[in-house]
């Protein structure tokens, strides 16, 4: 009985180890657009504070899948989708892995003369197998021809943070490459001088 103790616990512990080793990232990335009518409840979209998606929403153009996502895919979003910066919102999709659900923020508003940009972060989750993962969504909101008028709009959705928000360890690269020119430019500037 000593000797099989030990054994049973180092199965079970190898067991424990294994399921957390075997858990699978979510990476993701589409484009989607809305195929009814969108409507802003101000009519206008640079000062609205929701706005209710057609129906269905539903992916074009898949960027990266390991979730079995298809083009034509239909997408339930909040609906009305906030807004204001702080608002929270859902956004869900089932594929034949199961259903996927991304509790979103909105971050940042990006308002034109007559159109609005909405950026929101964070997580979506899935079944079993599958880590939360931070996600990154953006919607593009157009009325051209002033409130009240046809509204466009298509989203945008990733696990990727977007481009256009450089990382803090991108940053901070950037930041050492300054410093590298600077040192570069005075060492220059000092051979110069030395040659004279």
């Amino acid at each position: 009985m000593k000797r099989t103790l030990p054994i049973t616990l180092a199965i079970a512990a190898g067991a424990l180890g294994a399921s957390q080793a075997w858990a699978i990232p979510i990476s993701v990335g589409f484009n989607f657009v809305p195929t009814g009518t969108l409507t802003a409840n101000t009519g206008d979209v640079t000062t609205a504070t929701s706005i209710t998606a057609g129906a269905p929403d539903v992916v074009t153009s898949i960027i990266q899948n390991n979730v079995n996502l298809v083009t034509g895919q239909t997408i339930t979003l909040t609906s009305p989708t906030p807004t204001t910066v702080g608002a929270t919102f859902t956004k869900s999709f089932t594929t034949s892995l199961g259903s996927f659900l991304e509790n979103l923020t909105v971050t940042l508003l990006t308002p034109g003369p007559s159109s609005l940009g909405v950026d929101a972060t964070g997580t979506i989750t899935g079944p079993a197998g599958f880590d939360p993962t931070p996600v990154f969504y953006s919607a593009a909101y157009t009325q051209n021809q002033g409130p009240g008028t046809q509204i466009n709009a298509s989203f945008n959705n990733s696990t990727t943070p977007p481009t256009n928000v450089p990382e803090p360890a991108s940053l901070a690269i950037f930041g050492a490459a300054l410093v590298g020119l600077g040192g570069l430019r005075a060492l220059i500037v000092r051979r110069r001088r030395n040659k004279m």
